[in-house]
C-alpha cells in the first residue's frame, strides 16, 4: 500500500513543495501556540486581580513585588487595578516575566527601590506614566 509520501510530484519533484506545506502548517501551530499562552496569561493575571493567586509561590511574589514598589512610591495597586485593571495586567505580566526579582527584592527590602526602579525595573516608564496620572 502507497501513501501520498510515496508518490512523487512530477511538477515538484525533490519534494519541496510538500516540505513547505508542512512547515507552514508547522508555523501556524506555532501562531496557535503563542496565542494560546498569551490567552492563559491573560486569564492568569484576571484571576490573580479577581481573588486568590492561581499562580505558583515564585510567580505570586513577583506579582507582588509590582504592588510592593508602587506602594513605595506612593501608588495605590488596588485602585489602579479597579481604575485602569489593563494597565495592571501588563504591570503584573512584565513582572512576571523580569529577570531582576533579586535585585528588586533586595531593593525593596532595603527601602531604596523607589530611587533605583529605572535601573532594572522593565515597567519603570509604565509606572512613571501612572505618578504623573
Amino acid at each position: 500500500m502507497s501513501s501520498p509520501a510515496d508518490k512523487s510530484d512530477p511538477f515538484d519533484p525533490l519534494g519541496i513543495a510538500a516540505a513547505m506545506g508542512e512547515w507552514c502548517c508547522l508555523l501556524k501551530a506555532a501562531q496557535e501556540l503563542r496565542n494560546v499562552d498569551a490567552e492563559m496569561m491573560d486569564t492568569l493575571l484576571e484571576a490573580n486581580a479577581a481573588g486568590p493567586t492561581p499562580l505558583g509561590p515564585e510567580a505570586a511574589a513577583k506579582v507582588r513585588a509590582i504592588a510592593n514598589l508602587m506602594r513605595s512610591l506612593n501608588l495605590d495597586p488596588e485602585a489602579i487595578r479597579r481604575r485602569e485593571p489593563e494597565t495592571m495586567m501588563k504591570l503584573e505580566a512584565a513582572c512576571l516575566g523580569c529577570t531582576e526579582r533579586g535585585r528588586c527584592a533586595r531593593e525593596l527590602w532595603a527601602g531604596s527601590a523607589a530611587g533605583t526602579y529605572h535601573e532594572f525595573c522593565p515597567n519603570a516608564a509604565r509606572i512613571d506614566r501612572l505618578r504623573r496620572a
